[in-house]
């Protein structure tokens, strides 16, 4: 005598459904671990001019755009552009060569090492020969160095963007990233 699922007619249908579930979720975990068609990074490379010639040593960020409600799928990649203005897009964050695909906003910044401005030299240097008087030596003693380290010190370094703030702070620029190898390339105007 058979005891179980063989009495019961539903029970065979009920391991079928519970086969197709378990089949159903099977998939769907592999694409989420494989990614759906589409979907990943892929390679971007390409040129930045200014006013038609290779603007080297600029920074490139391309950030993904969101959807309504501003959740990006994706994270930042980044570029530099040598000599000849030739960049190629890496993505720390994800440790990945290029952008994810879709659209993104592109901002292009050229602000290298910071420096102080004239006027912040000139009262720092006013401030230590004061100081060099004040205690018996002379004003000429007062060398750069000793105003570089006073400044550094004292007043945070103004970083000089050369850029207008429609390619950076308040980009225009977008670029749409697809699937395969993409050449974005960027021809600015001052």
């Amino acid at each position: 005598m058979r005891i179980g699922s063989d009495l019961n007619p539903v029970a065979p249908r009920a391991r079928a459904r519970w086969a197709g579930v378990r089949l159903a979720f099977g998939l769907g975990c592999l694409l989420v671990v494989a990614g759906c068609g589409g979907t990943g990074y892929a390679p971007v490379s390409g040129t930045v001019l200014l006013n038609g010639q290779p603007l080297a040593d600029a920074k490139l960020m391309f950030e993904p755009v969101g959807d309504a409600q501003g959740n990006a799928n994706g994270n930042i990649s980044y570029g530099r552009t040598d000599a000849a203005g030739r960049y190629t897009l890496h993505c720390p964050i994800a440790d990945r060569d290029g952008a994810m695909v879709g659209k993104h906003r592109v901002r292009i910044v050229t602000a290298t090492v910071p420096t102080y401005t004239e006027a912040q030299k000139s009262q720092a240097r006013a401030a230590l020969e004061k100081q060099e008087t004040q205690s018996g030596g002379n004003a000429s003693d007062v060398t750069e160095e000793m105003v570089t380290a006073y400044l550094s010190d004292r007043v945070l370094p103004v970083h000089v963007e050369s850029l207008p703030a429609k390619y950076n702070t308040q980009t225009e620029l977008e670029f749409v990233v697809e699937s395969g190898d993409n050449q974005a390339d960027f021809s600015l105007e001052l």
